[in-house]
């Protein structure tokens, strides 16, 4: 039993493993954002296609390139074989809805009975459950996949921190600046500490399961995370 579960935990990091989880949450959000023909995206899809036009790269669908590329590019990197087990698959998504049910049960159940922050927007149910599909993998893409991983590069070669050390202060940097990043822009959120605190905390589990568990099973717990927040607001 311990050797299946090693093998389950080495085999479902490679990068093919996590492009599969999240390929159904990736096409309801580019999907649904064309069919529901809607000007609202996600902020983290936003801040990649500004930065990507300060490039003179101009797309709808710039941010989805570089996903792409990302993939491609840590797959081969990776040297990592592109054969995928269906059950294992399965077993990775149970894994990622059990990450995001044990958030939601820590104080996601809370945030909306109680502090219920203000919406970012008020579209409708099928438009929301887009966005939070985008959320999962743009957010985590930019606050886990790029920012938490060079903080952790720059505070393993730059200081005198040990690896573990390092990447704790890193999670915690990150952590700080993925709750700002909610209440900047045109679409942002009312701030209070609440709010705040509960994001740069949830900022944490995110960085500890990226850290862990690799890039898909954050990116979906994420994403499903939003959803189950979601349908309690509408419960």
């Amino acid at each position: 039993m311990k050797a299946m579960l090693k093998r389950y935990y080495r085999e479902t990091r490679k990068p093919v493993y996590s492009a599969a989880l999240l390929l159904p949450f990736f096409l309801i959000y580019h999907v649904g954002t064309v069919f529901l023909k809607t000007t609202y995206i996600n902020g983290a899809d936003a801040l990649i296609m500004r930065l990507l036009s300060a490039l003179s790269v101009h797309s709808a669908f710039a941010s989805a390139l570089v996903l792409l590329a990302c993939f491609v590019f840590w797959q081969l990197r990776a040297h990592a074989s592109w054969k995928i087990e269906g059950t294992r698959l399965f077993v990775l998504f149970l894994e990622s809805l059990l990450f995001a049910f044990l958030l939601f049960a820590g104080f996601g159940w809370l945030s909306v009975h109680f502090s219920r922050p203000l919406p970012r927007n008020s579209s409708g149910g099928l438009e929301k459950l887009v966005l939070y599909c985008g959320a999962g993998i743009y957010e985590e893409l930019v606050f886990r996949g790029f920012l938490l991983g060079l903080l952790i590069l720059l505070f393993t070669h730059l200081t005198s921190l040990k690896k573990r050390s390092a990447t704790a202060m890193a999670a915690l940097v990150a952590s700080v600046l993925f709750s700002l990043f909610h209440y900047v822009g045109p679409g942002a959120d009312a701030f209070t500490v609440g709010s705040f605190v509960q994001r740069a905390l949830g900022g944490l589990y995110f960085s500890l399961l990226f850290v862990s568990r690799g890039f898909g099973v954050t990116a979906a717990s994420h994403a499903l995370y939003d959803i189950l927040v979601g349908l309690a607001a509408v419960w």
